[in-house]
């Protein structure tokens, strides 16, 4: 009998196809302030990171911890507000998330986001139930591409890296996933196809990979 399998799911660009949504809180935010901020940007220094990170990222040194906390509380507001009538599952997880359960494989969300995003995502679309761990950016020091968030997620379900499939969309999360040493499934999402390396395969959505082939990662 195979050994047990773990996933792991990022939860932006992953579980939702929010990216459109979040780059243009972002880019409302960043007008606001006077900061410049072109959709490359966006995806090359901000999708995957910490507020923290972020927020380095756009102001520098010059902002204090209670302005970081501030400014990123601004931010996911716009964001959640902007999504809210658009919450839906990225095609074919909902099945995906069905079918795992019925195969008893253990599932967290490993996500760079904060704890209230967290709960308008998965709350906001009835999953939270089919994930035994939730690790979001509270849980975690170093941001992505640290490994440090999916190695807590492989700990949390007592499972070794290496029997672990993680499924992300941003290049920021490819690189923590192997640092992990975890099998990486690209989501085309947020990058095109070819820009999600390296990676064991890609998909655009969940309708183009069943269960059989999430545990082929790991024991093909």
């Amino acid at each position: 009998m195979s050994s047990p399998i773990g996933i792991i799911f990022d939860m932006d660009g992953v579980v939702v196809d929010n990216h459109h949504y979040h780059l243009k809180a972002w880019q409302a935010f960043c007008k606001k302030y006077g900061l410049p901020l072109t959709e490359d940007d966006y995806r090359d220094n901000i999708n995957g990171r910490t507020a923290p990170a972020i927020m380095a990222y756009l102001f520098g040194d010059n902002l204090n911890s209670q302005q970081v906390l501030d400014y990123t509380d601004e931010k996911e507001s716009l964001y959640r507000e902007l999504y809210a009538p658009h919450l839906q599952p990225t095609p074919g997880l909902s099945k995906f998330l069905s079918d795992a359960s019925d195969h008893h494989i253990p599932m967290a969300v490993a996500t760079s986001a904060p704890t209230e995003n967290v709960e308008f995502t998965l709350d906001g679309l009835d999953i939270r139930s089919f994930f035994k761990i939730v690790i979001d950016q509270h849980r975690v020091t170093h941001g992505k591409p640290h490994p440090e968030v999916y190695t807590k997620a492989c700990q949390a379900l007592e499972l070794p890296p290496e029997q672990c499939v993680v499924f992300e969309d941003a290049i920021s999360g490819i690189k923590a996933g192997n640092a992990a040493g975890c099998h990486v499934v690209g989501v085309a999402t947020s990058h095109k196809p070819h820009e999600l390396t390296p990676v064991k395969m890609t998909i655009n959505d969940f309708r183009d990979i069943t269960i059989d082939q999430t545990i082929n990662l790991v024991h093909g």
